[in-house]
């Protein structure tokens, strides 16, 4: 039982919901789209918390941004169970959204702004792709929202043009996985063993996880080797190393104080405490970043929310790193000294679980829930863009002595690296590499390039003897040239 003195204000979730809309499940053209999605899931949050009538007492809806085009998608999602009037907010499109909105929450709620909130987001990308193919157009709701919606979570122009730049995420986290590699002092067959090896342990969790869109456990060498259905995207990134976005998911939090929840009939012992969310980011862009595969905004932010919780690594019982691509999740685990070898994820991640664009965290959120109800603490890792942005929070099903939102970017001692001019051109040390993929094959060769003074640039080369080169043995140390054009040579 609860602590029947629990202050009133503290913020608790009461309830929460998945929504999988499953290929073949209906006829294509009656499928629900992201607004009809996530009002599903936030009357399933409501019922979970076994308080339906709370819905018409919402005072905040936050929705996680996503590939729709809605201005305000929380006011159409709010006037739709019944709260017309509830405030609302939008995040970008970053995968700390989720976590920032509960935080956001939850803040209010301690500080007796808020009553009752809902964290909400969604999308239906599946089925849009496939009714756009058809030459049709969707039937659901794509009415834009009325009103301005509260702004989160969003990135500067610089992060956005770099990000444009070296093209698909998953160029840029190749690159943090060749860094690593090359820290590690591993071969590129032993890294491509040990990324496929703790990619299978996630898609095992992913077969266990009844709102996962891939239910099937992968092999490690089915991960690992590029075929027909998986091929390779960013070496040694194939399909299924990939986040997965391409789905029709919705989630719902359902997040009111104490006292909202007695009043509504809750059952007390089933919430579970946000005891802290923490926050930071790294450079904006990464070419100014000391290490590719340093974290120092990471560690950070981890670490104060320890250290708020009075916890370490070893005290919780289930963790969530977030799982877009390999790299990030061994970035976490090693800055924040978690253990590789138990299990990194409740969901599967992005791979296998699969999510909404901007909305992985809200399903990490709504499983953590169900996790913490049963027993144990758990702690879930927030991340945006390119390893950029970070949140973390702690769960438990007792609450804290007090909620904090902590933004720790005062305290994060980036070390900048300096940039080459973009005409630079002389001797490089290549520091990391990745060769990109298009549909027919091999593209080119994308490497971070280190000149005698530390500064960093960009080297291309489409020479297939590099390609090959940085494939079979890794390119990392090596010496070579960099052009004014940005050509690489080695």
């Amino acid at each position: 039982m609860h602590n029947s003195s629990t202050h009133p204000a503290v913020a608790a979730v009461g309830g929460v919901a998945q929504i999988v809309q499953r290929p073949g499940a209906s006829e294509l053209m009656r499928a629900h789209g992201p607004i009809e999605l996530m009002v599903e899931a936030c009357h399933g949050a409501a019922v979970d918390a076994g308080a339906p009538a709370l819905l018409n007492k919402v005072g905040f809806v936050g929705v996680a941004g996503g590939w729709f085009r809605y201005q305000n998608p929380a006011q159409l999602v709010a006037e739709r169970i019944g709260s017309p009037n509830a405030t609302t907010a939008l995040t970008a499109v970053s995968g700390t959204g989720p976590q920032d909105l509960l935080g956001l929450a939850a803040e209010r709620i301690a500080s007796g702004q808020l009553d009752v909130a809902l964290i909400v987001g969604g999308e239906a990308r599946w089925s849009h792709q496939r009714i756009k193919r058809a030459g049709s157009d969707p039937v659901w709701l794509t009415d834009p929202g009325l009103g301005t919606p509260e702004a989160l979570s969003a990135f500067p122009d610089v992060m956005v043009e770099e990000a444009i730049g070296l093209g698909s995420p998953a160029t840029s986290y190749a690159l943090f996985e060749d860094s690593l590699r090359f820290s590690r002092g591993r071969s590129v067959s032993e890294h491509r063993d040990y990324i496929a090896a703790l990619w299978a342990s996630f898609s095992a969790v992913g077969a266990t996880n009844v709102h996962a869109w891939d239910r099937n456990a992968h092999s490690a060498k089915d991960i690992r080797e590029p075929s027909r259905e998986n091929r390779m995207i960013s070496f040694p990134y194939t399909k299924a190393m990939v986040a997965n976005n391409t789905v029709d998911m919705a989630s719902a939090i359902l997040v009111c104080s104490v006292d909202a929840a007695r009043a509504s009939g809750m059952n007390i012992d089933k919430l579970v405490f946000p005891h802290v969310v923490t926050s930071s980011h790294e450079t904006w862009r990464i070419v100014e970043r000391n290490r590719l595969h340093g974290c120092p905004a990471l560690t950070t932010a981890g670490r104060a929310a320890f250290t708020h919780s009075g916890l370490g690594p070893d005290d919780f019982e289930h963790i969530d790193l977030y799982a877009c691509f390999p790299a990030i999740v061994q970035m976490s685990s090693d800055a924040l000294g978690i253990d590789s070898t138990r299990p990194l994820t409740v969901t599967g991640g992005l791979g296998f679980a699969g999510a909404p664009v901007g909305n992985a965290v809200g399903h990490s959120i709504a499983t953590m829930t169900e996790r913490v109800r049963s027993s144990g603490i758990g702690f879930v890792h927030g991340n945006g863009g390119q390893a950029t942005k970070h949140s973390f929070a702690v769960y438990a099903s007792k609450p804290p002595k007090s909620f904090a939102r902590i933004d720790v970017q005062a305290h994060v001692d980036h070390q900048s690296r300096a940039v080459q001019p973009e005409d630079w051109a002389g001797p490089i040390t290549v520091e990391a590499a990745t060769v990109i993929y298009g549909r027919e094959g091999q593209s080119l060769v994308l490497a971070a390039v280190l000149n005698h003074a530390g500064q960093r640039g960009w080297g291309r080369s489409t020479d297939p003897q590099i390609m090959t080169e940085a494939e079979a043995h890794g390119i990392a140390g090596r010496v070579g040239s960099r052009s004014a054009d940005g050509r690489l040579d080695l």
